[in-house]
């Protein structure tokens, strides 16, 4: 992969919650992972579709450390379902963010929500260098393994990093 280059990022749709048990563990883990592999690489600029997930709990990571980074909506309502606090990290990343993308003024349809996500996503990867896909291999949600499938024989290099829970000692 090269360095400073236009990164797509394609993040799982499910990430560990914030509470004080095991799974905030997970949570900060899962971060510090997937950061460390964007700073390693050092991007000119992200492209981000920011769905729940992998990519809403991204972004106050990437403004700290002042990666400049493109959001890229399917429609404007496509982000209703996101809770208070993932609106209130959109907005702040809509007002920093280098580039907001909106592909339809449309109104979200709910059953197209899967149709939707990969039109964002399609935009996202055709507009970088190489995509960084961030998951828990060990459960791959339905509908990120679905996204990922409508990829497969796209020749743009992918660097896949696996936030999975590691095993735990006591």
């Amino acid at each position: 992969m090269k360095k400073n280059a236009r990164v797509a990022l394609l993040g799982e749709n499910y990430f560990p919650p914030m509470n004080n048990s095991h799974i905030s563990n997970a949570r900060g883990h899962g971060l510090q992972k997937v950061m460390d592999a964007i700073i390693r690489y050092q991007p000119s600029v992200m492209y981000i579709c920011p769905t729940r997930g992998v990519n809403i709990n991204l972004l106050p990571l990437i403004m700290i450390n002042e990666i400049p980074f493109r959001l890229v909506f399917p429609s404007k309502s496509f982000f209703s379902t996101l809770t208070e606090e993932e609106k209130c990290i959109l907005d702040v990343a809509c007002a920093k963010a280098d580039k907001v993308i909106i592909l339809s003024q449309h109104k979200a349809d709910p059953l197209g929500w899967s149709r939707d996500w990969y039109k964002a996503s399609e935009k996202v990867v055709s507009n970088s260098d190489w995509v960084l896909i961030a998951s828990n291999c060990e459960s791959v949600t339905e509908s990120f393994a679905d996204l990922l499938e409508k990829f497969t024989g796209n020749p743009k290099p992918v660097l896949a990093v696996d936030f999975g829970v590691e095993a735990q000692y006591q």
